[in-house]
């Protein structure tokens, strides 16, 4: 995808996210502040960090977009795992600031609630607007492949689960007069708000290391490619990160070792074309030459019997 197209399609989201999330926060808060209601309180207050974690999404697609410079040769794509590790920690502080409020006020406060009605609806309306904003920013996280936006996606997954739960609660109490199940509500969304961040932060994890999630093949398709080049053997020592939404690969190949330098660099370049050919995603391919037969102690690095050995071990 063009830098151009991505960056529009990026700035978009981020701000839809932030309006849409600043009317939810409002809207709720008030409401709780006006009934009383913990529960009602503690969802908006989560849609207040999530106003702050879109605002974080906005700044880093917009950091990501930069071109490589002289301080940054691989480019900026990291911003946005920073920019994850950043939602998450923000996520973690308010499910436990969220968490020891609902625990003070379960043991030490009669929680009166005006108004169940108001809440009950405005809970309802948080349920849908969530479960837009969850599909909206999912599908551009797909779309553009951004750590951050699926990131912020699980998020908003949790809050619509958040906001039923707090309709439920709310409905239970019109039923049955038990204002404390309110309080209740407030902690079980602390809970999932933790559990929220707590995902979040695993996910970044793997890109910051330079890990593959499991189920991307690009390996495998990275072998295949290679394959089709006539005059390579062995892809060994191959090594790809994932910079945001693109891929960088380093493998070593061999060739005969009484082929010309010129006709090795050319095998080594249709190598990078057939690659980048097959994934788009692929921005950079750096080919080590070596001889056929080449044998050194290599500790690191994916080969083809590697991920034989993968499937076989999982099949």
């Amino acid at each position: 995808m063009e830098y151009n197209n991505r960056d529009k399609i990026a700035n978009k989201g981020s701000i839809v996210g932030v309006v849409g999330n600043l009317i939810l926060s409002v809207g709720k808060i008030v409401t709780g502040l006006f009934t009383g209601s913990m529960a009602i309180l503690a969802d908006g207050l989560d849609s207040a960090i999530d106003v702050m974690t879109s605002m974080v999404t906005l700044a880093s697609t917009r950091i990501a977009s930069k071109p490589p410079d002289r301080e940054h040769p691989y480019g900026h794509e990291r911003a946005e795992a920073i920019a994850a590790k950043i939602i998450a920690m923000i996520v973690l502080f308010a499910g436990g600031e969220l968490a020891i409020t609902s625990i003070k006020k379960l043991f030490l406060e009669a929680p009166v609630i005006n108004n169940l009605g108001l809440v009950l609806g405005v809970a309802l309306m948080s349920a849908l607007g969530k479960y837009f904003l969850y599909r909206y920013k999912l599908n551009i996280g797909k779309k553009i492949n951004s750590s951050v936006f699926i990131a912020d996606a699980v998020n908003m997954r949790s809050d619509i689960l958040i906001s039923l739960s707090v309709f439920g609660g709310i409905f239970l109490i019109m039923l049955t007069g038990l204002t404390i199940l309110d309080t209740i509500v407030g902690l079980i969304v602390s809970a999932f708000v933790i559990k929220s961040a707590v995902e979040i932060f695993l996910q970044s994890s793997t890109e910051l290391m330079d890990g593959i999630p499991g189920n991307d093949n690009i390996y495998k398709r990275v072998f295949e490619a290679v394959n089709t080049v006539e005059g390579a053997s062995n892809p060994h020592k191959v090594r790809i990160r994932k910079m945001g939404h693109k891929y960088l690969v380093d493998m070593d190949i061999e060739v005969d070792g009484n082929l010309t330098v010129q006709k090795a660099h050319e095998i080594a370049k249709e190598i990078e074309e057939a690659i980048m050919n097959n994934e788009k995603s692929v921005y950079d391919v750096h080919v080590h030459i070596e001889p056929l037969g080449n044998i050194e102690s290599e500790n690191f690095g994916i080969s083809v019997e590697t991920t034989r050995k993968d499937r076989h071990t999982k099949g």
